[in-house]
């Protein structure tokens, strides 16, 4: 590029703050345009490094698009966005390494993109190429036996592309007669992105998904690829013998695969949101098919709190049951006691499906209010009073109205079902359950009754509590503790959104749970950009490992984007 036609970078920030305290200017914004398409990765830079000085979260950068540019990248409810310096579908191992070549060739940085589930900035990268795997890379295999360890059994392990969703690998684990062991309430995520932000159900006996991983195919900056899994002096055995390990993957024999049996790797690998490499597959344990029974009850929270205060833990309640959950009424009834509803699910042979999770009215209730969520948010932003305890222990009435119990295979009562489809985001907040579960959820409560008195903000629902055994992968939210996930779950456009559970979690983060290994988490997929790089060192006291492992494999900082330099990883 000639030097006549670069940008000055204060320039570019100069017109960038103008654009946001003015938009309606249009002759500086098409300024800022004009300074885009003559030095694009200048003006990028500028805006980037202006966003993260106001803190302006998330930036959004759709009027930089020159007529012609690649299609801005946004996420599900379009609140994240980028403009990548080009789009790939690899449909192969190969075809994914010679993606990276490409991006070495171009020095631009390298981002894969799944279904855009996360409300966080991890997928937001500017001027990157982005890998779309979704419709490319979505195959499922059986495992190789002949290369296993001697007792490894291939018939409860399946091998899957990185693009694959989880919702379509249930049906393809339906095929087989097989099932994940557990999983989140969302399938609509491909498993590489719920994988690699901690994802995870409910149950005193499992972790987040990642914990089910047996290796992790990666590809790194560099174009070499490894097969990832622990070390043979880990308390989890890897399942490849080296001696038999071909070198290669079966369908892709012309690409050289390195085994790589590390603990720091691996466990840097099962959690690492997209910083290490671009994943092409993972080999995960699965189980033969079974049925989960639910039954819904109302109760409150009060009436559970001593449940939950066990001087031992897990208590007989977490135990007992094999994934109980709570829906709790932030808003207590007469200031004395919050609606609360309590769900147990426990596990059984597959079998027919019976009973209603709905009844046939509230069942068609249910899509109704789904398909005009849009007029419910718009009445709620007009009347804000009417998002107060009565509304939402309407809402929780309705959902006890079934046919106990409602038994369907697993994945079917796992997931949420067309609750799923509604414009919504949340932030999910991980408390270390043995010591501050009940204290965490009080403190919750509290600040949700605070801010609606004193600023009538209010959350659009109840609050799901979910229990998780504690993961050894370094930066996984349930790292090294019994978690107790709060999710605050909000209605796309409900007036004060962001202030409010931006709010919550200051309050919450600051106040319960005091050293590190005690402190309150935010879920990486779940996280608005609250998360700040103090968080995330005080959060886990395991940081300095992922980041060797981090350091290692992203030498050049390919994998860098919006979501390592928010967080100061590369420090």
């Amino acid at each position: 590029m000639d030097q006549a036609d670069k940008v000055d970078p204060n320039e570019a920030a100069e017109l960038f703050i103008w654009a946001l305290t003015r938009p309606d200017d249009e002759d500086k914004k098409q300024q800022l345009v004009a300074a885009f398409e003559k030095d694009p990765q200048t003006v990028l830079d500028a805006v980037d490094a202006v966003a993260n000085r106001l803190n302006l979260y998330p930036p959004h950068f759709d009027f930089l698009a020159p007529a012609g540019a690649v299609e801005p990248w946004k996420n599900c409810i379009g609140e994240q966005s980028c403009i990548p310096f080009d789009r790939r579908c690899p449909t192969s191992l190969k075809e994914l390494v010679g993606v990276i070549a490409e991006a070495r060739d171009e020095k631009v940085a390298v981002r894969a993109i799944g279904s855009g589930h996360s409300f966080s900035d991890i997928t937001n990268t500017q001027g990157a190429l982005l890998v779309d795997p979704h419709d490319g890379l979505k195959q499922v295999f059986p495992v190789d036996a002949s290369i296993l360890r001697d007792g490894s059994d291939p018939a409860n392990m399946i091998r899957a592309q990185c693009g694959i969703t989880v919702a379509d690998l249930n049906k393809a684990l339906d095929a087989k007669k097989l099932g994940l062991i557990n999983m989140g309430a969302y399938d609509g995520q491909t498993i590489s992105g719920a994988l690699s932000t901690g994802t995870h159900g409910s149950g005193a006996k499992y972790g987040p998904m990642a914990d089910f991983l047996l290796s992790i195919v990666l590809v790194t900056e560099s174009g070499k690829v490894y097969q990832i899994e622990p070390s043979p002096s880990s308390t989890e055995t890897p399942i490849t013998d080296p001696a038999k390990f071909p070198g290669h993957l079966p369908e892709a024999p012309d690409v050289p695969v390195e085994l790589k049996q590390d603990d720091e790797w691996f466990r840097a690998a099962k959690v690492a949101m997209g910083c290490l490499g671009i994943i092409y597959s993972y080999t995960i344990r699965v189980q033969e098919a079974f049925s989960v029974s639910e039954v819904r009850s109302m109760t409150t929270w009060e009436a559970m709190k001593p449940l939950l205060s066990s001087s031992s833990w897990p208590p007989p309640i977490l135990q007992d049951i094999d994934h109980f959950e709570l829906l709790i009424n932030p808003y207590a009834e007469d200031n004395a006691s919050h609606k609360c509803i309590k769900v147990e699910r426990m596990r059984k042979k597959l079998q027919k499906p019976s009973g209603e999770r709905l009844s046939g009215f509230w069942s068609w209730m249910e899509k109704l209010s789904v398909k005009n969520s849009w007029a419910l948010v718009t009445a709620l932003n007009k009347v804000p009073g009417l998002l107060n305890r009565s509304a939402i222990n309407t809402a929780l009435g309705f959902l006890v109205d079934m046919a106990p119990p409602y038994v369907d295979v697993s994945h079917a009562v796992f997931t949420l079902g067309v609750e799923n489809t509604v414009k919504a985001w949340a932030v999910e907040l991980h408390a270390d359950a043995a010591e501050d579960c009940v204290t965490a959820i009080d403190a919750v409560l509290a600040a949700f009754e605070t801010l609606g008195r004193e600023q009538k903000w209010y959350i659009a629902g109840p609050l799901g509590i979910r229990f998780i055994r504690a993961s050894d992968a370094f930066l996984a939210p349930q790292a090294g503790r019994f978690t107790c996930a709060v999710e605050l779950d909000m209605l796309y456009g409900i007036h004060h959104d962001r202030e409010l559970l931006g709010k919550v979690k200051e309050i919450i983060c600051s106040t319960v749970g005091g050293d590190e290994n005690h402190s309150v988490r935010v879920h990486w997929g779940l996280d608005w950009g609250y998360t700040t790089r103090d968080d995330v060192r005080r959060w886990y006291p395991d940081l300095g490992r992922w980041q060797a492992v981090y350091r290692a494999l992203n030498t050049t900082g390919m994998f860098d984007n919006a979501f390592t330099k928010r967080l100061g990883l590369r420090e």
